[in-house]
């Protein structure tokens, strides 16, 4: 399916002649009672760099995007607290934001020009569906073990699904550029993994979601297809 999704894109590409440049800053916190119960984080920040485009005739745009997520380092000082994190999750993540705009899906806005008084909300809010691939690794940093000395890290890798649904408003501040905060819930795909378990042993992870609040600034560099409204 995300092959099919990924031909798609490259279809339309040339006929939109709209294009745009973007970074993309979240912040993330998981929602797996697994990781939880493992001790290991799942809040975290995700930065990526986007490229967007759009299918002219309707309001619908693209915005393939590569970036680098990592949950934060929680040590404790007593290592065999309830509240201590003994590993992270770091990954590579591609990922495919489509962004529909219900009150205007009709319209042929050339944001961000449409920031004019009355058109916010309508010209501005929109719905975003992400598929996504994502090289996802997991650390574990410490574990009881019983004789001897932990042996760690212990380090895996794979490669996931992910899924992502959410809901952002555009906010033009200059004819180039536009700054969208944008919300949203991320599912990905179940793995096992190689210290998993509080243990050290390896497991299975099948509730990895998490909730995310982000910023995207956008920058539109050639301004001689933009149509005045």
């Amino acid at each position: 399916m995300l092959t099919r999704y990924i031909i798609s894109l490259v279809l339309l590409w040339p006929v939109t002649g709209w294009c745009q440049f973007g970074v993309n800053l979240k912040y993330f916190s998981g929602q797996s009672d697994l990781l939880d119960a493992y001790q290991l984080s799942q809040d975290g920040v995700h930065l990526a760099v986007e490229y967007g485009f759009r299918y002219k005739p309707k309001r619908i745009e693209f915005h393939p995007s590569i970036g680098y997520r990592r949950t934060f380092d929680h040590e404790d000082e007593n290592p065999y607290a309830a509240s201590a994190k003994h590993g992270y999750i770091d990954a590579l993540d591609l990922d495919f934001h489509t962004d529909f705009y219900p009150f205007d899906f009709a319209g042929d806005c050339d944001c961000p020009t449409w920031a004019k008084e009355g058109q916010f909300i309508k010209k501005g809010l929109f719905l975003e569906v992400s598929p996504g691939l994502s090289i996802q690794g997991l650390t574990r940093t410490f574990y009881v073990s019983d004789p001897g000395p932990p042996d760690v890290p212990i380090t895996s890798t794979n490669l996931l699904w992910k899924l992502s649904f959410g809901a952002g408003i555009d906010i033009g501040v200059s004819e180039q550029v536009t700054i969208t905060p944008i919300f949203s819930w991320t599912t990905v795909s179940k793995a096992e993994w190689e210290g998993l378990d509080a243990s050290g042993t390896a497991g299975t992870l099948d509730d990895q979601t998490y909730l995310a609040l982000g910023l995207r600034m956008i920058y539109k560099p050639d301004s001689r297809h933009r149509r005045r409204y």
